[in-house]
C-alpha cells in the first residue's frame, strides 16, 4: 500500500470523514478501488486482504498456457503451410526436385494443415473463455502470467517483423529479391504483424478497462 495513500486516509479519519467520503475523494483523484479498500481496511485488519480466487491460480495458468501454446502452434503451422504453397507455386528453376523431396514437402503440408485444424479452434475456444471471464471480473486481467505471455509474444512478433523486413531489404539491395522470396516475406509479415497488433490492442483495451 502506498505511504501517501495511508497518510491521507489517516488524516481524513482524524478530520472526521467517513469511509464513503474518503472513497469518493480518492476515486476522483485516480486511485483504484482495490488500493482504496486496502487503505481503508489497513488500520482495522490484522491480516492482508486475500486475492480473489482465479487471479494467479493454477487454473488461470493452465488456460493461459494452453491458449498461447495453441496460438504459437497455429501461427508456426500457418507460416509453414504458406511457405510450402509458395514453393509449389513458384518453383526454383535452378533446382531439380526429386519425387522424394516432393513427397516430403506434401507430408509437411499435411502436418501443418492438421495442426491448424486442431490448434486454431482450440485457441479460439480458450481465448473466448478467458475474455468472457475478464469481462465479468476485470481483476483477472491483472494476472502476471497473462501479461508476461502477451508481452513476450509481442516481443517475439516485433523481432520477427524486424528481421523479416531487414532480410527483404538486404536481398533487395543485393539484387537477389525474387517473387517467391517476396511472397514468403509478405506471408511471415502478415501472420506475425497481425497477431502482434491484435495482442497489443487487447492489452490496451484491458488496461483502459481497469482504470
Amino acid at each position: 500500500m502506498h505511504d501517501k495513500l495511508a497518510e491521507f486516509v489517516e488524516h481524513a479519519r482524524q478530520q472526521g470523514m467517513d469511509h464513503a467520503t474518503i472513497f469518493l475523494l480518492l476515486k476522483s483523484a485516480g486511485w483504484r478501488d482495490k488500493e482504496i479498500a486496502e487503505a481503508l481496511a489497513g488500520r482495522d485488519l490484522a491480516m492482508p486482504i486475500p486475492e480473489r480466487p482465479g487471479v494467479g491460480s493454477a487454473r488461470d495458468a493452465f488456460f493461459h498456457l494452453l491458449a498461447f501454446t495453441a496460438l504459437y502452434a497455429w501461427a508456426i503451422a500457418l507460416v509453414s503451410l504458406l511457405f510450402a504453397y509458395v514453393e509449389f507455386a513458384f518453383p526454383d528453376p535452378a533446382q531439380r526436385y526429386s519425387s522424394y523431396a516432393v513427397a516430403a514437402a506434401q507430408s509437411g503440408m499435411r502436418v501443418a494443415l492438421a495442426t491448424i485444424v486442431v490448434a486454431y479452434p482450440l485457441f479460439l475456444a480458450v481465448w473466448w473463455y478467458l475474455l468472457r471471464e475478464i469481462r465479468v471480473t476485470p481483476e483477472l486481467a491483472k494476472s502476471g502470467l497473462r501479461r508476461w505471455l502477451a508481452s513476450l509474444s509481442l516481443f517475439v512478433g516485433a523481432v520477427i517483423v524486424m528481421g523479416d523486413v531487414i532480410t527483404a531489404v538486404y536481398f533487395l539491395v543485393n539484387g537477389d529479391l525474387t517473387v517467391r522470396f517476396l511472397f514468403k516475406v509478405v506471408a511471415l509479415l502478415a501472420v506475425a504483424g497481425s497477431l502482434s497488433v491484435y495482442l497489443a490492442l487487447t492489452l490496451r483495451f484491458e488496461a483502459e478497462a481497469r482504470k
